[in-house]
């Protein structure tokens, strides 16, 4: 569990604190979804906790850095290399890669068919060819094989149709309930989560306003949609 005890954070020559005594914990086994308005502080925190900013004592029971992987939208890889290199990519890079890495398409267990016939259409075609649903699908997907103690993804849903964000949210929610380690998510798509097994963590004006789940969230803002239940918590 990483917990935080009265975190205040703000950056040079800036008017406000991004966040304000903020106190949370993050407890292993389930997807800790983070939420809130654009500049709340969402990133901020992750870049805390991950150590990009220096971390502070106030943030408690982060792994070793070796045990961290930090997941961010944007992704540079040469374009005229196949979706299969960007796969192996990440799993040759894993210092505890497990997986034996072969040449075709990669299926477990866990893939439904239609992700199985997804990394079967894209596996050689070059990744500059790919849409950003399809190489932010490969991308998770290495990434929840990757063994690790905190996994961090920020906002991997954006830009994406909601095939997709159910595929990446059923392979984040696996890697929680399955493994003994903490798993933060950011996003924006809160309709997703009706049937996904989270916690969300609402942060408005720098702080930690609401944590529950999915049923309490919508009880607790008032609202008969996850949108609504939103609006009515973040209006002051």
């Amino acid at each position: 569990m990483i917990k935080i005890e009265d975190l205040s954070f703000s950056y040079r020559k800036a008017s406000r604190r991004n966040l304000d005594h903020l106190h949370v914990e993050f407890p292993n086994g389930t997807m800790n979804m983070i939420i809130g308005k654009n500049g709340s502080g969402k990133t901020t925190l992750f870049d805390l906790i991950a150590n990009v900013i220096k971390r502070p004592s106030a943030i408690q029971g982060v792994p070793d850095e070796k045990e961290v992987i930090y997941q961010l939208q944007g992704l540079l890889f040469p374009l005229t290399l196949k979706a299969k290199d960007l796969f192996r990519f990440f799993l040759y890079s894993d210092y505890s890669n497990h997986i034996e890495i072969k040449t075709e398409p990669y299926m477990d267990e866990d893939m439904s068919a239609s992700e199985v016939e997804l990394v079967q259409r894209v596996w050689n075609m070059e990744f500059g060819q790919l849409s950003v649903g399809e190489r932010r699908y490969l991308c998770i997907l290495a990434i929840t094989l990757m063994k690790r103690k905190l996994y961090i993804f920020d906002e991997p849903l954006a830009g994406i149709d909601p095939e997709m964000r159910q595929h990446i949210l059923k392979r984040i929610e696996k890697l929680a309930l399955n493994n003994e380690c903490t798993v933060l998510v950011s996003n924006h798509h809160l309709q997703d989560l009706e049937n996904i097994h989270c916690i969300i963590h609402l942060i408005h004006q720098g702080k930690v306003t609401f944590s529950g789940s999915y049923t309490e969230f919508i009880q607790s803002g008032g609202g008969d949609n996850p949108d609504q239940a939103f609006l009515n918590q973040v209006k002051s």
